[in-house]
């Protein structure tokens, strides 16, 4: 239990004790009870100046999740590590399609213990091991487009090990030029643009599937003839590799790159729509189903002044998603950060009025970096 001053309540917060009015035993609000905006404008009329918050008590969705997370964060970096041991030029394993069939049953498995918390860690990115977490991520975000598409067991699996090896050609390509820092010169944007052919003659040297082959090949050309390297057109394209140009763009959006500066979730979702014509309709429309209006991990401004991190998303609500508040009207950095789902009825005033610009986002994903 902590007494905090009126003016610092979010919705969301649990009161400790029951609330009265003024100078009577009446019960205004009772313990226990989680503030919406019309409570904490009560008690601010009533000019009352502190009340007790419930800080130690977890609902079941905490509770759950805290659990779940230690395993979630262990099996995503035990992911990387194994891509990383797997796909590397000087690796002792051999680059079958049944050791990569594995990895992806792995991050199906994962993905069906709780996609949204999945989604969370894609955004635990870093320098040294981009290309490796960048292929995890993808084949988490293919996998569930892969879903929403109605794929089968079989097939999702086939388009995990298509995922994780997408980038395979970039391991062909001094790390120089792709952990370089600052802009590529017009010489190793060339370079970087070979990698789909390098990728797939690395892999037809294996026993992979056509299918494989053609995802490594294709998965920067695009619908309307722009992309690379033969500058094939619409159905031209195989439909996995369609896929994986939208999840690769995405991913690589909202990554911590040397090279180009990094998105927000918000502004990597609206290039893609911004460029749509790029994009089969199709694949963009399942992942906008997947990532809804405001995708997991944008930073959110509220109605009433708070600063909220998206956590999970509603297909049926996507202007309603559920989120952590992790700072107060003021900015002040919360202890603990209330969860509050948009389309419960108790939080129908609390809106979000607009996602957090480029550097106000990393202002604040800076702030929370440091716990």
């Amino acid at each position: 239990m902590k007494k905090i001053k009126v003016s610092h309540l979010v919705p969301g917060m649990r009161l400790a004790e029951d609330i009265f009015l003024p100078n009577t035993t009446v019960t205004l609000i009772g313990a226990n009870t989680d503030l919406s905006v019309e409570m904490i404008k009560r008690i601010e009329a009533l000019g009352i100046l502190e009340v007790a918050i419930d800080e130690t008590e977890e609902n079941s969705k905490d509770e759950k999740e805290k659990k779940l997370i230690p395993i979630l964060i262990k099996n995503h970096e035990r992911a990387v590590t194994a891509v990383e041991e797997i796909i590397k030029p000087s690796s002792e394993y051999p680059l079958e399609e049944q050791v990569i069939r594995g990895l992806a049953n792995d991050l199906l498995a994962q993905v069906e213990l709780d996609s949204s918390l999945l989604l969370n860690l894609t955004h635990l990115k870093s320098y040294d091991n981009y290309l490796f977490s960048h292929s995890v991520n993808v084949a988490i975000l293919t996998i569930l487009i892969g879903e929403v598409l109605g794929y089968s067991k079989e097939e999702l699996n086939q388009l995990g090990v298509a995922a994780l090896l997408h980038d395979l050609g970039m391991l062909s390509i001094s790390p120089e030029i792709w952990q370089k820092q600052g802009s590529l010169s017009t010489a190793e944007l060339a370079e970087i643009k070979k990698h789909p052919l390098y990728g797939e003659e690395i892999l037809k040297a294996g026993d992979f599937s056509e299918e494989v082959l053609a995802v490594a090949g294709e998965h920067h050309e695009r619908c309307d003839g722009s992309g690379y390297p033969h500058g094939k057109k619409g159905k031209e394209i195989s439909f996995k590799a369609r896929i994986l140009g939208v999840t690769d763009v995405y991913d690589a959006c909202i990554s911590f790159r040397p090279h180009r500066e990094q998105m927000t979730p918000q502004q990597a979702l609206e290039q893609l729509l911004t460029e749509k014509e790029k994009y089969d309709p199709v694949v963009l429309n399942a992942f906008i189903s997947v990532m809804a209006i405001y995708p997991i991990g944008s930073l959110v401004l509220l109605n009433t002044g708070e600063v909220a991190k998206v956590i999970r998303v509603s297909k049926n609500n996507p202007f309603r998603p559920e989120l952590r508040i992790y700072f107060d009207r003021e900015g002040r950095r919360l202890v603990k950060p209330p969860r509050v789902n948009l389309a419960e009825d108790k939080y129908n005033t609390l809106y979000i009025d607009q996602t957090l610009a480029a550097e106000e986002h990393k202002k604040f994903m800076s702030m929370l970096d440091q716990d």
